[in-house]
């Protein structure tokens, strides 16, 4: 493996990527990349080879497991990285067969340039800094303030997927497999069959992931990572632990301490928690992650329009979220007393009865007035909307990212009370 070198600002090393990968093919420009001299190739016999397999390498980690729906947030960064870098599919191509404007792909692409930035600095354990000029404390040119700025990145980037503990665990220790068997170290993983499927953001978890096998695998050279699980309705509990073998433990260090605060933040980001046990029985540490199990909520859809019913039946699939639709609203303010969903997500202009109407009968019924009402429309009334008692306002059209951050904010509300 490669071993980073250099210290670049994060919107530097973005470019770097975007510019080398349009470069993958192209010896004479890769060789000029500054990759080269960050990640240690120039010594290589062939350089921009060496690059080239280790960016390739970089994006097949990002693969997701197939039993992520084609729909997911995973899918999505790695089908734009396979079809516009690897496979050098035109953009326009490319928007027209995921179904987006090529300002949207645009957009999208960003993110997974992002995205592979973030598996790259884990993978090579680069130490990305942004020097601004503003509050020392704060600046993303400390490592706190980089942190800070990554982890809000982050938290308003990736949505809530239905994923599986074994996926999530299987994943990360594709990822530092290699590290560990250069370190001589085992992995004995126990997780128990029928473990409920997680909701959470699946890349920052596994990132998360990533940062404590690696540090597991640092601190117990020779020795073994032992992975178990238990759960109940609520959350599932994974415990990560390094045990010695034939080399004594080593002592936590400061980038281990570090990276296992980053860990910590990035579980945060899906609502879980990460208790590290320091010092206890003679082992440097033990890490027990506490998850959220997808619990599947009923969103009840209120539009008249069939197209946009079955695109948010699309866009809710393989979220922690149920689709029920109705075009009639009439008979949807019925629905909602009957089937008492936890979020309802409201058209304005409906016909015979528009959206505010229905909004107002839905805050005053009492079986109905405390579920969360999103109101989604091409009128720009978000303050209106508000102001008649919505939870939150999506204006159209409506992206699916959009969509499942606003489930995700109102289910957060639900779980934190009125």
């Amino acid at each position: 493996m490669a071993t980073a070198k250099g210290n670049p600002g994060r919107a530097s090393l973005v470019r770097y990527l975007h510019r080398a990968l349009l470069d993958l093919y192209d010896p004479g420009e890769l060789a000029k990349a500054p990759l080269i001299e960050l990640f240690s190739v120039a010594q290589q016999p062939d350089p921009p080879a060496t690059l080239r397999r280790l960016l390739l390498d970089a994006i097949e980690g990002l693969k997701p497991p197939d039993s992520l729906p084609p729909q997911s947030h995973a899918w999505r960064t790695y089908r734009i990285l396979l079809h516009r870098y690897v496979q050098q599919i035109p953009q326009r191509e490319i928007a027209a067969s995921l179904g987006f404007s090529v300002r949207q792909l645009q957009r999208h692409e960003g993110a997974a340039l992002q995205a592979l930035a973030d598996y790259l600095w884990v993978r090579h354990g680069l130490d990305i800094k942004d020097s601004v000029p503003g509050d020392e404390s704060k600046a993303p040119g400390t490592r706190a303030g980089a942190a800070s700025q990554e982890m809000e990145r982050l938290r308003t980037s990736f949505t809530s997927e239905v994923v599986s503990v074994s996926e999530l665990v299987g994943a990360a220790l594709k990822t530092v497999g290699p590290l560990l068997a250069a370190a001589r170290v085992e992995v004995a993983s126990a997780l128990p069959a029928g473990l409920p499927r997680l909701a959470v953001q699946t890349i920052p978890m596994r990132q998360a992931l990533v940062s404590l096998l690696t540090v597991a695998g640092r601190v117990a050279p020779g020795g073994q990572i032992t992975i178990s699980a238990a759960a109940d309705a609520m959350q599932a509990r994974v415990l990560i632990r390094p045990m010695a073998g034939g080399s004594p433990l080593r002592a936590l260090a400061t980038e281990d301490s570090e990276n296992l605060e980053m860990a910590r933040q990035l579980v945060a980001l899906s609502g879980g928690s990460l208790e590290l046990a320091l010092g206890l029985d003679g082992e440097p540490f033990a890490a027990t992650l506490a998850l959220p199990v997808a619990q599947q909520l009923g969103v009840l859809v209120i539009d008249d329009n069939v197209d946009a019913l079955q695109l948010c039946r699309r866009y809710l699939e393989g979220s922690p979220y149920t689709f029920v639709g109705m075009r009639d609203p009439a008979q949807a303010l019925a629905l909602a007393r009957d089937l008492t969903p936890k979020i309802i997500v409201l058209d304005v202009m409906l016909p015979g009865m528009d959206g505010w109407e229905i909004l107002g009968r839905l805050r005053e019924h009492p079986v109905t007035r405390k579920i969360p009402v999103i109101v989604s429309t091409v009128l720009p009334h978000e303050q209106l909307a508000l102001t008649l008692g919505a939870a939150g306002f999506l204006r159209k059209p409506v992206s699916r990212e959009a969509l499942l951050a606003m489930l995700d904010e109102t289910r957060k509300r639900l779980r934190s009370g009125p």
